[in-house]
């Protein structure tokens, strides 16, 4: 094996046209056979895929141009709903919580934030969401249970 040094102040040794980085967290729900992935990359945008550990079939789900914070978000124990928190540091929201239903990042509630300090939640049953905010914190859209 070499190794060879380059001098940072010049552009010896440095890559060009790199391949851009791709990183990858699933998360698998606790009831069911099933899992979410989030594919991060191209730099800030991040891919919803499922994945049906039954057969092992992965279906590609919506793209989202922003940060996804992957480590504050959970599946409901039959992986039918996700919880998410996400950021853009762009108005209206910045960042706030999420409900939806995988693989798609389309809210079915919205917890505004506006900051990265906390955020996110926990499943604790199928019926009941612990949500990582303030007390005073209030769903800008429909009641977290109601999504048929």
């Amino acid at each position: 094996m070499t190794i060879k040094e380059c001098n940072p102040a010049s552009d010896e040794g440095v890559q060009r046209n790199k391949p851009a980085a791709t990183r990858l967290y699933a998360i698998l729900a606790r009831g069911a056979r099933t899992g979410v992935i989030f594919r991060r990359g191209p730099s800030k945008h991040v891919q919803l895929i499922r994945w049906d550990l039954r057969n092992d079939i992965f279906e590609h789900g919506q793209w989202f141009k922003g940060r996804i914070y992957e480590r504050r978000c959970d599946l409901s124990p039959s992986g039918r709903l996700l919880v998410y928190f996400a950021a853009t540091n762009r108005a209206p929201y910045g960042s706030w919580t999420a409900i939806s239903k995988p693989p798609f990042f389309t809210a079915l509630a919205l917890w505004p934030k506006g900051d990265a300090w906390g955020g996110g939640g926990i499943f604790e049953d199928e019926e009941t969401l612990l949500l990582n905010h303030s007390p005073s914190g209030r769903p800008a859209s429909n009641s977290p249970m109601d999504f048929g």
